[in-house]
């Protein structure tokens, strides 16, 4: 392990700056206030930031030497829940908060700009991107690259705080991280009538119901085992009361898939299924397929690289290779235009009680954990531009 670059002074600004992030959550795409703070602050650091849209922003730091560049990406919105933590830090926009910890995202960039700024003992430049809407698809990512966030780039880096990981280690993955993240809707309508007589409608509820279960078979029977894929149906609405046979039912679920020809094979399937529930209860069915976020495929020389600065911060053994989550990001977009990776960060803490998952209205952090964060994203940053 390496003596940490960061210290009491700059691990304080990142707590306090953290906490005035989780404060003041807002929305995807109406990141406002959240966006000016930023702004200020790379003002203050003597930058110059540049805006993409509404609530994007990036900016860069030229090192001593010529070089080539990386940007190092932050994600910058909330989530749409009412905060239960009794925390001095509280959210105070009621119903939005930040459950997902991006509020520790803006923080740990932030902080890499202050390390950047203090020593810039470094070849080429670094570009800061602060991206709004991770949460809500089709998400800030191609906004940012449609404005030209990744204009001569030449690698990119990422990370996400995950509280099912000790603070103080970190998981990297070579490959495959995290999943596409697809959605379906599906709409069914019978002929609606009196609980007393069926034999007088067409029940959209039952024909809805098999096709539930029946959707499910597409793992278990249809997809090659060493397939990774999650078919979830997540809502079901049907029927107006008790004693009345529903005329219409809609459902919506997620589909997570790594590899292009599974996903194509479970939207055939998905919707041979319902075709075939339908003329057999003689109901009629729309059905709606949205690709969501594509996979994200790490490069492995890049992660190998964060792997090796990880091990120098944190020690060996605190670095993990987990499975990949089927969990969706839209910072799959940027390494689909540029070599880069993305890698999680652990930020649990039983002793402190910080265990709630990643969305719950008591999700927190390890606020220690920042300041590993932060120096992972500056070594990789300066170690891809001296190589």
């Amino acid at each position: 392990m390496k003596p940490s670059i960061v210290d009491s002074e700059l691990e304080n600004y990142m707590t306090k700056t953290r906490r005035y992030f989780h404060q003041h959550p807002e929305l995807s795409t109406k990141e406002i206030e959240t966006a000016n703070r930023i702004e200020n602050e790379l003002k203050s650091m003597g930058l110059n930031p540049v805006r993409v849209g509404n609530t994007n922003l990036y900016a860069d730091i030229k090192g001593m030497y010529p070089g080539k560049m990386v940007a190092v990406r932050a994600d910058i919105d909330a989530l749409p829940v009412t905060e239960e933590n009794k925390v001095e830090y509280v959210s105070q926009n009621k119903g939005v908060m930040h459950a997902c910890g991006h509020d520790s995202h803006i923080t740990m960039v932030l902080g890499v700009g202050k390390l950047l700024t203090k020593y810039r003992d470094f070849k080429g430049t670094v570009r800061l991107l602060f991206q709004s809407a991770e949460e809500l698809p089709p998400g800030g990512a191609k906004e940012l690259i449609n404005g030209g966030a990744l204009k001569n780039v030449d690698f990119v880096i990422g990370q996400h705080v995950e509280s099912r990981i000790p603070s103080g280690y970190a998981a990297v993955f070579y490959h495959e991280a995290m999943a596409n993240a697809d959605e379906f809707r599906v709409k069914i309508h019978g002929v609606g009538g009196h609980g007393s007589a069926p034999q007088e409608a067409v029940d959209a509820l039952i024909a809805a119901a098999e096709f539930v279960n029946l959707a499910q078979t597409i793992i278990s029977r249809k997809v090659d085992p060493y397939m990774p894929a999650v078919v979830t149906v997540g809502t079901f609405n049907s029927g107006y009361r008790y004693n009345i046979i529903a005329a219409h039912a809609e459902l919506t679920g997620t589909v997570r898939t790594f590899h292009k020809s599974v996903q194509e094979q479970i939207k055939k399937e998905l919707e041979h299924i319902l075709k075939g529930v339908c003329d057999a209860t003689h109901t009629r069915y729309e059905f709606e397929y949205i690709e969501g976020y594509p996979a994200l495929i790490n490069n492995e020389k890049v992660a190998r690289v964060i792997e090796a600065v990880a091990q120098d911060v944190l020690g060996k053994d605190k670095v993990l290779h987990p499975n990949p989550s089927m969990g969706g990001e839209d910072f799959s977009y940027y390494l689909q235009e540029k070599p880069g990776s993305f890698y999680f960060l652990g930020v649990g803490n039983e002793k402190k009680g910080i265990t709630s998952p990643q969305h719950s209205p008591t999700y927190d952090i390890d606020e220690d954990a920042m300041k590993y964060g932060t120096e992972i994203l500056y070594r990789t940053a300066v170690d891809l531009l001296s190589k």
